[in-house]
């Protein structure tokens, strides 16, 4: 059986950004019984409840909280209104919040930031030009069986990237070449297609509407705007204080255009904030794994020496 120590709303609620049918996202931690720490099978790493409900084994979470991953930090910041249970052991890593705070985070939410808008402009390019074939080798100009075994394409493409350059057959680096981008088109089909298959129909509806993905576009700007926020005050707000803007970008106010131009210059503001952010480095591995040890020790009953 395990101990809940901590668990709260999370997502657009939390964001204040929830809407009419907006989904109640919940995140906790928990410490597992004895046997997950002293047995030879060990424990899970997360429990699924549900779609949105999902709690966190405290030592996944602390290495997570010590990458300073967003959607991980953003927890231990959620305001107090939110908090769905607080045991001691919880309230102990809620006091340690701050210690988690570095220049990480510049590469962290800048990082998942920059995923966003990577999805964002392939959506947008199978929404304005969508395949219509899936790729054949033939338009490759390559033979219906692969002429390169794939063992024989991981050494070569390693050796090139080491910059030693082998004796090869004629033909073979554009023979490569050819063979990379058909793998390539093949994967980009198949990720298509399961967009095309799984894609959420309000997601669809925005993107129809706008010619794309607005709502992306709304925790693209918010992480970039956190990152820069957490590096220059060293404060982390869950509950955003520019909701109205944040929900406008939600609903098409801002053109593909104004987009791609706010996040190359938020790009920048990140990198600057990090050069100049008086975070350290990196949290302190050390001092995590000594919290660790204190809530699991407390959460079973333990004591040291026992």
């Amino acid at each position: 059986m395990t101990t809940l120590l901590y668990e709260t709303v999370h997502g657009s609620t939390a964001y204040g950004l929830a809407r009419a049918g907006s989904d109640l996202d919940l995140k906790g931690v928990v410490v597992g019984p004895r046997a997950w720490y002293f047995g030879h099978r060990g424990g899970p790493e997360q429990l699924t409840l549900g779609p949105d409900h999902v709690r966190f084994e405290v030592r996944k979470l602390l290495r997570l909280l010590a990458n300073a991953n967003p959607a991980v930090l953003e927890l231990l910041f959620v305001p107090e209104a939110m908090h769905r249970a607080l045991t001691p052991e919880g309230e102990r890593l809620l006091a340690a919040r701050e210690a988690f705070l570095s220049r990480k985070v510049g590469e962290s939410f800048g990082g998942y930031a920059l995923g966003q808008l990577r999805r964002i402009q392939t959506h947008r390019k199978w929404l304005l030009a969508p395949p219509k074939e899936p790729p054949t080798r033939a338009a490759f100009g390559l033979p219906e069986r692969a002429a390169v075994p794939k063992d024989q394409q991981g050494a070569a493409e390693t050796l090139l990237e080491r910059g030693v350059l082998p004796e090869l057959p004629a033909g073979f680096l554009e023979l490569l070449g050819r063979e990379k981008r058909y793998q390539a088109a093949k994967r980009e089909w198949q990720q298509f297609e399961r967009w095309r298959r799984e894609r959420n129909v309000a997601r669809a509806e925005l993107e129809a509407r706008y010619g794309y993905d607005t709502k992306h576009a709304m925790h693209l700007v918010r992480l970039q705007r956190m990152a820069v926020e957490i590096l220059s005050e060293g404060r982390v707000q869950v509950h955003r204080p520019d909701r109205e803007e944040l929900l406008a970008i939600r609903d098409g106010a801002w053109p593909f255009e104004r987009l791609l131009e706010e996040a190359e210059r938020m790009g920048e503001a990140i990198r600057a904030a990090t050069e100049s952010s008086s975070l350290p480095e990196h949290a302190d591995e050390d001092a995590i794994e000594a919290l660790g040890v204190e809530i699991v020790e407390a959460a079973l009953g333990c004591s040291r020496g026992a």
